[in-house]
């Protein structure tokens, strides 16, 4: 019978934090959107009860190499 490597994947959110100033809600969220573009780096949290909870789906399925056979 033949052998599959097969990917199941469950999605998760994570989050950062981004201070700006701005005139309204709308511009604040666009100029976060542009600070974190142009930022070298960003540090991003998984968000609390995001990483058990989501639908698991299958990514890929691959024949499984046999290898020194």
């Amino acid at each position: 019978m033949p052998k599959y490597t097969v990917i199941i994947t469950r999605d998760v959110t994570e989050s950062t934090v981004v201070e700006v100033d701005a005139e309204n809600q709308e511009a604040a969220g666009e100029a976060a959107m542009a600070a974190l573009d142009n930022a070298e780096s960003s540090e991003w949290e998984i968000d609390d009860g995001s990483w058990n909870h989501g639908d698991h789906y299958v990514t890929d399925v691959s024949p499984r190499v046999m290898r020194g056979v």
